[in-house]
């Protein structure tokens, strides 16, 4: 058995004293070695980053300059094709802005209904708190004219 241990890096002590320079060194040029083609492939990363955001910044420029598509070219079948999707599309809209319009409604008849109720119980617990506090003071009022008698 050997009397050298092993770190948790993987580095054998010597004597007790530390460890082997040698593998300390060969450890640290890698790790430098590992830092320096990180911050390369950073830097390439960065060069093709801005590069493409060029590309995309003409390819949005192309793209707003191109005329809408119509499928007119591709044949009078292909065109009712079109057609017919657009408009399955814009009945697809309306109902679901119809739908929304009825949801928007029925909520806003909801909050009335709960802010209608929520007022009638605040003024429940509003009259049972007066008719408490007027029952306490006239039995106050009570004791304290016992009290002077």
């Amino acid at each position: 058995m050997s009397s050298a241990s092993a770190s948790p890096h993987g580095f054998v002590t010597v004597r007790g004293r530390g460890y082997r320079p040698e593998q300390v060194d060969a450890c640290a040029e890698a790790l430098s070695r590992e830092r320096d083609a990180a911050w390369e492939r950073a830097a390439r990363l960065t060069v093709l980053a801005r590069e493409m955001g060029t590309e995309l910044d003409r390819l949005r420029e192309t793209v707003a300059g191109l005329a809408p598509q119509d499928y007119a070219s591709l044949g009078e079948r292909a065109h009712r094709l079109f057609r017919l999707g657009q408009e399955e599309a814009d009945a697809v809209r309306e109902g679901g802005r119809r739908g929304a319009e009825e949801l928007v409604e029925r909520a806003r008849a909801r909050a009335a209904e709960v802010r209608e109720s929520a007022r009638a119980d605040a003024d429940a617990v509003r009259a049972g708190a007066d008719e408490w506090a007027r029952q306490r003071l006239h039995a106050a009022r009570a004791e304290a004219d016992e009290a002077r008698i």
